[in-house]
């Protein structure tokens, strides 16, 4: 399951007392006026009544929105208590797009990033060495001891924008060195 960084469309985009205006120009059908906010595990449903998911986690800024594929954050304010629990308006095919979109953007604003002489770090946050190319499957790391071809699924961008790979360090020296010893004698 992937944690989405980026934002669901113009719904986050926009900020929190604009998204009320904007998202909701009505509640969803069944609204009543003082909407309680929901709590972890309550189900969040479309404007037709279906289950978009189970709410994650709560911050002030977003109700972290668990639809099984990823984790949406979404603004409190997006919202609504209905006769059947709490709604949005948009719909389950309307979310999903959204979300399909901001993965796509995702991984596109991280590919760009996968250019030669850029520094990348590990899971724990040290830095494993540079880019030296990157093509569609693959991006080659110059480290410390040599050159390692990484798939470049496991790339992605930290908080900062920082390029960070799944592995962390001692697990790429330990799969380094196994490569090594398996390797043919020359």
């Amino acid at each position: 399951m992937r944690t989405l960084a980026l934002t669901i469309g113009s719904l986050m985009m926009a900020p929190a007392a604009a998204l009320a205006q904007q998202a909701q120009p009505a509640a969803p059908a069944g609204a009543t006026a003082t909407a309680a906010a929901p709590t972890v595990g309550a189900t969040i449903y479309d404007s037709a009544g279906v289950a978009l998911g189970t709410v994650a986690s709560i911050t002030p800024q977003a109700v972290i929105l668990n639809t099984g594929t990823a984790q949406v954050p979404l603004p409190p304010t997006s919202i609504g208590k209905t006769d059947k629990g709490f709604a949005m308006a948009m719909t389950k095919a309307d979310l999903d797009a959204a979300v399909a979109r901001s993965q796509a953007d995702a991984q596109a604003a991280v590919k760009a990033k996968l250019t030669p002489g850029t520094a990348v770090s590990g899971l724990n946050g040290a830095a494993l060495g540079t880019i030296k190319s990157a093509d569609a499957q693959f991006v080659t790391l110059t480290t410390a001891k040599g050159d390692v071809k990484l798939p470049i699924a496991g790339f992605s961008a930290d908080a900062s924008g920082k390029v960070i790979v799944g592995i962390t360090a001692d697990q790429l020296a330990a799969a380094t060195a196994g490569a090594a010893a398996s390797a043919p004698a020359k």
